[in-house]
């Protein structure tokens, strides 16, 4: 009778088997998601670096294409021109001549200014910030077919008249300059090729098949402290592709 209170005191070992079984299954099988979920996100960064590339190849073809004089303000106004002469035997005649005339010019961007060195792209969140160049003033046009001509003199010779005139041609050439670079004409055209630069820069990007971008620029008059920071902390496309080239 003996024998009746061991076999309830020592469970046989087989019971607490199958359990035991189970840990290196639960562990085997934690190791495969695990191993999933990194080969997925690994995947998943190879595809998205990819895709970066991809757009940033587009971006350069674009850019370099891009090389043409931009015109981003057109200005119009009239100057009024007075000159005076002498002429005659002995310098006797005194001749005055007056002229108002309508003028224009055009202010200008070279985008063949910009290198690759002129651009940020960044991918996270789809911004090229351009570093623009600065806005020039073209040769004012003075349009002297639609001259009002005055002249005040008792008689006024044709030799004095082809100096006079030649006084008014420069004369209104050096007003008109001196116009269209003043300071408010030059800043609303700094703030018109903004906007100029972006739609003529993004629309070749989305004719590419680069969507959703937005384009940020900087113009040499913009001060410190604004969106433009990027450019403290960002690489260039330049510095991008060489470092590419190194690897």
């Amino acid at each position: 009778m003996d024998s009746g209170p061991n076999e309830h005191a020592n469970p046989p070992v087989a019971l607490r088997q199958p359990g035991l079984r189970l840990v290196p299954a639960i562990i085997a099988v934690f190791l495969l998601i695990a191993a999933g979920y990194g080969l997925a996100r690994y995947f998943d960064h190879q595809e998205q670096q990819k895709v970066a590339s991809s757009d940033l190849n587009a971006i350069v073809v674009s850019l370099r294409e891009n090389r043409d004089r931009l015109q981003v303000q057109h200005l119009e106004g009239s100057v009024t021109t007075i000159a005076n002469t002498l002429g005659g035997w002995g310098d006797i005649l005194r001749g005055e001549m007056k002229v108002k005339q309508p003028w224009s010019v055009d202010y200008t961007v070279d985008m063949g200014d910009l290198s690759l060195d002129d651009y940020i792209w960044d991918e996270a969140t789809r911004t090229l910030i351009v570093r623009a160049p600065p806005v020039r003033a073209e040769q004012p046009n003075v349009d002297e077919s639609r001259q009002i001509v005055a002249y005040e003199g008792p008689l006024i010779t044709r030799s004095m008249q082809t100096r006079l005139r030649g006084q008014i041609a420069t004369g209104a050439q050096k007003q008109a300059t001196a116009e269209a670079a003043k300071p408010e004409h030059m800043a609303a055209a700094s703030r018109a090729a903004r906007d100029a630069i972006a739609k003529n820069i993004g629309t070749p990007l989305r004719a590419a098949g680069i969507k959703d971008v937005k384009v940020v620029v900087r113009m040499p008059s913009d001060g410190q402290g604004n969106s433009s920071e990027h450019w403290d902390v960002s690489r260039s496309i330049a510095e991008v592709l060489a470092e590419r080239a190194g690897r």
